[in-house]
């Protein structure tokens, strides 16, 4: 009698027959298990981190950005959970005192808030204390090329130990004047330098990894529980140790405004960067979007986009300068705007 042959189907596939072959497929499974239990080995001891207080932002609901313009009893009466404000007011001449940074701490009911000094590391700013004008004719080591999209920031080599003297290790280091002023933390901008400086050094991932836990260690050895959140840079967040370092990250331009403010961004650009982002969500610590917006019909769909997500986001101008974002401005006359980026800025001098 005839019969068809046997398929090859997973119902009826037959398994290996060898002894080799069988110890094989266990051997391929056993790896399999193991690679996923060790990526997310931290999450059972994260989540009891997050339920036992120790993720100093997991409240934080509400929250501030302002960086120009800074008047402490004015930014004392915004009714948010943390203020993330500059090291100095006066464009950055006037060191905020103590007791400023101390009047910024208690909210417009009494209760306490978290206060956060903008600390950018991968930029020399010619503003800042430790800028002496002498630099742009004799370079120092550790400097290299002006930015087009926001002028008076300069590219840095980070690794470069004068640069980390400044920031750093430094007697008089930036880190310790923020930490000395009572502030709660650092808002960590310019991280994303690492991809930008990959020409001049093939181990600039690894150094700002190196940079911002070394920074991380030191203010902690200063004042324990220090904060430290980073800003963009979501790339690094494959690397357990740099998510490990910090409390929070901050997003700029998740959902608009890459290409051109107001414009969606692409899905892709979106997906991957939210992949990216939900690695600090699998630790219980925030992500922070910032969103540049100039219609409050698209700021009230941004919002609500966000915080579905779980994500906390904020609305402030371009400028950081506390103003209202729906005020009109000349985008093309706006420093950091993608329309400010093209009339302004050749090719390959600005990031």
């Amino acid at each position: 009698m005839h019969t068809e042959p046997p398929t090859k189907s997973p119902a009826n596939f037959a398994p290996p027959r060898s002894h080799a072959a069988r110890n094989a497929v266990w051997v391929l499974a056993a790896l399999g298990v193991a690679a996923f239990g060790w990526r997310w080995r931290d999450v059972p001891g994260d989540a009891m981190a997050a339920w036992s207080g120790q993720r100093p932002l997991a409240k934080i609901a509400s929250w501030h950005y302002q960086l120009d313009k800074i008047d402490i009893p004015a930014l004392a009466r915004r009714n948010v959970d943390m203020l993330v404000t500059d090291f100095a007011r006066d464009g950055g001449k006037t060191p905020l005192t103590r007791e400023a940074v101390a009047a910024l701490k208690t909210k417009p009911d009494g209760s306490g808030r978290i206060v956060i000094s903008y600390l950018s590391i991968g930029e020399a700013e010619e503003f800042r204390f430790y800028w002496n004008p002498i630099w742009k004719i004799e370079k120092p080591s550790w400097l290299e090329r002006e930015n087009c999209a926001w002028p008076k920031a300069w590219m840095v080599r980070y690794w470069d130990p004068g640069w980390r003297d400044i920031i750093i290790s430094g007697r008089e280091s930036y880190l310790k004047r923020i930490v000395d002023a009572g502030f709660d933390g650092v808002y960590l901008d310019r991280i994303d330098m690492w991809e930008h400086t990959a020409p001049l050094n093939p181990k600039s991932k690894a150094a700002m990894i190196d940079f911002v836990a070394d920074l991380a260690a030191t203010a902690r050895a200063l004042k324990p529980g220090f904060i430290v959140i980073a800003q963009n840079a979501e790339d690094l967040l494959d690397n357990r140790r740099y998510r490990r370092t910090i409390d929070a990250v901050a997003k700029e331009e998740l959902f608009f405004s890459k290409t051109g403010t107001g414009q969606r961004n692409a899905p892709v650009d979106i997906a991957q960067a939210l992949a990216s982002l939900d690695q600090m969500r699998w630790q219980w610590k925030p992500v922070f979007p910032v969103e540049y917006l100039l219609q409050a019909s698209d700021i009230a769909a941004a919002r609500t986009e966000a915080q579905s997500r779980g994500l906390v986001p904020v609305f402030p101008t371009r400028a950081l300068d506390g103003g209202d974002p729906t005020t009109p401005v000349a985008l093309e006359k706006e420093a950091g705007t993608p329309e400010f980026i093209k009339d302004k800025c050749l090719a390959g001098t600005s990031w």
